[in-house]
């Protein structure tokens, strides 16, 4: 594809195996997501994956299929996500690391992807290893994956109706994140889906509101920067502030993203 090349940044690993460029790979995907070219994300991603299968680069290819699953989510490619999903997994035993933070952050990816299907309960079966590695591993960057694995878990739960079990979740998710202010848009997709679950659960629009509004305000800190991340966030909260009726909130998340696309989001 020409968006980066294997001669820089290659190098032989353990056992001599030649290990694909990373951060060549990572550098080209992110300016593909930043201009929403996600046609030539997916073919940029496509080619390190064989070029990784090819090497027997056996992390390079789990790394490059953990953003495939992400972009093939991203784009309603489901049977695509699914193929992904077992293929991961695959490599996940092959590398015996089904125990590691790493395994933790693939099962989210996949409990995330089995969520945007509405396979709520076999999604829990992703999450709830995915929480006990995460805990197990709380020094080793664990907690924030535990807090993201729990945010997950929490809308399981609540699509399945089991409101005390999500809020439990969505506490504790909280009780993380709060220690950790540079992650505030997880802190606001904690709220928005707390939102949810209190709509469905007890109707209390005066806490539903008390969410949203708690939302909104975390887009504004001094410190975010407005990158295509944060555009999606503003799009992913903008659905939901709309679902609410808090249409002046779903406009102004919509222009922040457009200005960060260069165009109408």
């Amino acid at each position: 594809m020409g968006e980066y090349s294997t001669s820089i940044g290659s190098s032989a690993g353990e056992n001599g195996i030649k290990r694909i460029p990373m951060n060549s790979v990572w550098t080209a995907v992110e300016n593909c997501m930043a201009k929403k070219d996600y046609t030539t994300a997916k073919a940029v991603l496509a080619e390190a994956g064989r070029e990784a299968a090819s090497y027997g680069d056996l992390s390079g290819e789990l790394q490059v299929l953990h953003e495939r699953i992400a972009l093939a989510r991203r784009l309603g490619e489901y049977a695509e996500c699914d193929e992904l999903c077992n293929q991961a997994t695959d490599v996940l035993t092959k590398l015996n690391m089904q125990s590691t933070p790493s395994a933790a952050s693939l099962f989210i990816n996949i409990a995330d992807t089995l969520i945007e299907e509405e396979r709520y309960r076999d999604a829990l079966r992703y999450l709830d290893p995915a929480c006990d590695i995460a805990s197990e591993n709380r020094e080793n960057g664990g907690e924030l994956l535990l807090a993201s694995a729990l945010n997950s878990k929490g809308v399981a739960l609540t699509a399945i109706g089991e409101f005390e079990r999500a809020q439990k979740c969505y506490d504790d998710a909280l009780a993380i994140l709060l220690s950790h202010p540079e992650h505030v848009l997880d802190t606001a997709r904690t709220h928005i889906n707390l939102a949810h679950l209190m709509s469905r659960w007890t109707g209390d629009d005066e806490e539903v509101n008390k969410h949203l509004i708690t939302a909104f305000k975390l887009f504004d800190g001094k410190d975010l920067i407005r990158d295509y991340r944060y555009a999606d966030a503003c799009l992913r909260c903008a659905e939901s502030f709309e679902f609410f009726g808090f249409f002046l909130y779903k406009n102004q998340l919509r222009k922040r993203a457009a200005d960060v696309y260069g165009e109408n989001a």
